[in-house]
């Protein structure tokens, strides 16, 4: 348990500043002075594209592709296929990210 940098109330976001209620307030008001790139909204709708899809149960988690590890997340290689995904641990996320932010074919 931690307490919230701005309210004082306890909460459990495990390293992290503020509370729930704090981040999202503090969020909203960030975006009105950043907001989103037409290339982070659509990636942002792609992602909520297969999420919806994950908890329908039409996308199924698989172990990570590498290490074989279970608790994987959704990697988009491409997003014009929103349902394309691989399953990967979070530590070969970062890698894979790092990748294509690079301009890297894996």
């Amino acid at each position: 348990m931690s307490d919230c940098s701005n309210c004082g109330s306890a909460h459990e976001r495990k390293r992290q500043r503020y509370c729930h209620d704090c981040h999202a307030a503090y969020m909203r008001a960030w975006r009105v002075d950043h907001p989103p790139t037409p290339e982070q909204r659509r990636r942002s709708s792609v992602r909520a594209y297969a999420n919806v899809y994950k908890r329908r149960g039409k996308l199924k988690p698989a172990p990570c592709l590498i290490c074989g590890a279970t608790g994987t997340q959704m990697h988009h290689r491409n997003y014009d296929q929103p349902l394309d995904v691989i399953w990967v641990c979070e530590k070969h996320h970062r890698y894979f990210t790092r990748l294509q932010r690079r301009g890297l074919r894996y």
